[in-house]
């Protein structure tokens, strides 16, 4: 799927209207935090709604400056 990949092609929107799995999200935000882009992707996909949930995983991932 790709959804933390820089390059994502995917270009449709964000639906926001349905819940989104925030735990889900956090444990997505702790795989790419540890360097596992791929299980970040796998947990997101688990869920009704990956994109949304991988994009709620950007509260939690660490940013270095």
């Amino acid at each position: 799927m790709g959804l933390f990949n820089r390059r994502s092609k995917q270009r449709e929107p964000i639906d926001l209207s349905q819940p989104v799995d925030v735990e889900a999200a956090k444990r997505a935000a702790a795989c790419v935090n540890a360097g596992d882009l791929d299980g970040a992707d796998r947990i997101c996909a688990q869920t009704g709604n990956p994109r949304a949930t991988a994009f709620e995983a950007f509260r939690y991932i660490d940013l270095e400056d």
